[in-house]
């Protein structure tokens, strides 16, 4: 008897978020270069951080045109009967995409997480192995998600490094949509909801990326600093309450910020270095011509067209009668993921080994 009482008090501790694994990761989204870390490879689940790869997903389909931000999304059956939190929205009526991007960042609406997967999928089991093929390809290799909005399932599980690394490919990918992730209210079928993040009401340089809760995950955050166009991003997990997580990862963003800023974050100065290149693994080539001025403006153009490419140092050198300008990073997939971004806007680049 004594035993089993014994076990009875272990397996409601362990459920209760007190005991949930605590796990963070700090560092820069753009060079994937870590500054801090604990328990970063820790299964653990993801709660509404699954979120996330359902807007990934989301913003990959309008961008290829398969989905249209003005579209109607309507609410079936099995979307309307999703627990809390959610909007509650009646079967068979219907909010635009650009509406429920919003509900999903700031609601954390499952019953629309629901609703774009069906509209997307057909299914939310077919919209589930999409999440999963999308996480191999993004090398997610601690996860495995099991719905679109992150309730409770014991098979819906991530860790701190890949929600870091899931939200680093969001900023990379799609800094268009970053916008959104700051917003703090929505107002949808007449009614207005606030966001869960209070920190985006107490600090103007924080982005929001997400929030997320359940009994066994504890309190959850994955979290985005701009400032002077340095990138940091946060992730926590197993709070014990939202004003506990909010401490801690506020901390632990205030005690890096300004940690990269000699080695990998931008300054806005093009620089011509007398034929020396500055070291680093990789360089990602923009351009080549004749005049230095061509080289400059291209560089501004870049810049305007690619909000990302702010966050690196653009750099020119002479190569006989060429002026090269280029971006010195310290990894093949930062340099690539760089390049990919510029031939999407129909621009040419090539990714060298310095």
């Amino acid at each position: 008897m004594r035993i089993i009482l014994i076990t009875v008090i272990l397996i409601v501790n362990l459920s209760h978020p007190l005991f949930a694994k605590i796990a963070s990761v700090i560092g820069n989204p753009i060079s994937q270069e870590i500054y801090f870390e604990v328990n970063k490879d820790t299964k653990n689940y993801p709660a509404s951080l699954t979120k996330i790869m359902t807007l990934y997903i989301l913003f990959d389909q309008l961008r290829l045109n398969k989905i249209n931000i003005n579209d109607r999304i309507y609410f079936s059956k099995y979307a309307t009967y999703q627990q809390p939190s959610k909007l509650g929205i009646a079967k068979s009526d219907f909010i635009t995409v650009d509406e429920l991007i919003d509900s999903l960042i700031i609601k954390s609406a499952n019953d629309a997480a629901v609703a774009i997967a069906e509209k997307i999928s057909g299914t939310e089991k077919k919209f589930v192995q999409k999440m999963n093929n999308y996480a191999k390809k993004l090398n997610l290799e601690n996860t495995n998600f099991a719905n679109p909005h992150g309730l409770p399932n014991r098979a819906n599980l991530s860790t701190a490094y890949d929600i870091f690394k899931l939200s680093s490919r969001i900023i990379v990918d799609f800094p268009e949509h970053l916008h959104r992730f700051k917003k703090t209210e929505v107002k949808i079928k007449g009614k207005v909801y606030t966001t869960h993040n209070t920190l985006l009401k107490k600090n103007d340089n924080y982005i929001g990326l997400k929030t997320g809760y359940t009994r066994k995950s504890g309190f959850q955050i994955s979290l985005l600093s701009i400032n002077n166009d340095k990138y940091l991003l946060g992730i926590y997990f197993g709070g014990n309450s939202a004003k506990e997580r909010n401490h801690k990862i506020n901390f632990l963003m205030n005690k890096y910020r300004n940690k990269d800023v000699t080695k990998n974050e931008v300054t806005k100065k093009i620089t011509v270095k007398n034929n020396k290149e500055i070291t680093g693994n990789y360089t990602v080539q923009t351009s080549s011509f004749k005049k230095i001025s061509k080289s400059k403006m291209h560089i501004s153009l870049l810049k305007n067209k690619i909000k990302i490419l702010r966050s690196f140092e653009h750099q020119i050198k002479k190569n006989g009668r060429y002026f090269i300008s280029y971006i010195s990073v310290d990894d093949h997939r930062t340099a690539k993921n760089l390049c990919d971004e510029i031939k999407l806007k129909k621009l040419d680049c090539l990714v060298k080994t310095s």
